[in-house]
């Protein structure tokens, strides 16, 4: 929910600028479907299935962003940042990642000139890929969306 609220208070300035661009950090852990029944895990809670549902979640709004923002000057662009050692990381499965210092691509996302007119595709160490095909469904991206809205009492327009 994070990404969607944060672009939606930007929007009006990204839309200002030149070369305005959203990064939006996923991860190849993200799931393959969510069950938009059980959104808040009321039916039963893990940690795992948390993270891999809001990284899926994530990618399905840069991809419905992209579209949304078409023509208007703003790129959206998603990102598996690597493994990362992060608090969270090191807590579950201690050091096995690059330093915090050295992730990054969302650096490259955000500044590299030959992808300033590039929007809503996946990286992962810097090379475009393609996540799971539900994030890429139209239906599932517009489902989301509205639910979205719906919590957050906000409109895109």
């Amino acid at each position: 929910m994070a990404p969607f609220l944060l672009t939606h208070a930007l929007l009006p300035n990204l839309k200002k600028s030149p070369k305005g661009r959203v990064i939006i950090v996923s991860s190849i852990s993200q799931s393959s479907s969510l069950d938009f029944d059980n959104l808040q895990q009321q039916k039963g809670y893990s940690a795992h299935n948390a993270y891999s549902i809001s990284k899926l979640a994530d990618a399905m709004i840069a991809y419905e962003l992209a579209d949304k923002l078409q023509g208007t000057g703003v790129t959206v662009n998603t990102l598996d940042p690597g493994t990362v050692n992060t608090k969270m990381l090191l807590e579950g499965w201690g050091p096995c990642g690059i330093s915090v210092s050295d992730a990054n691509d969302q650096f490259w996302l955000a500044t590299s000139p030959e992808l300033e007119n590039t929007s809503g595709r996946y990286y992962v160490y810097r090379n475009e890929r393609t996540s799971s095909r539900f994030a890429h469904t139209p239906a599932n991206r517009q489902r989301l969306w509205r639910e979205l809205e719906d919590s957050c009492g906000i409109r895109f327009d």
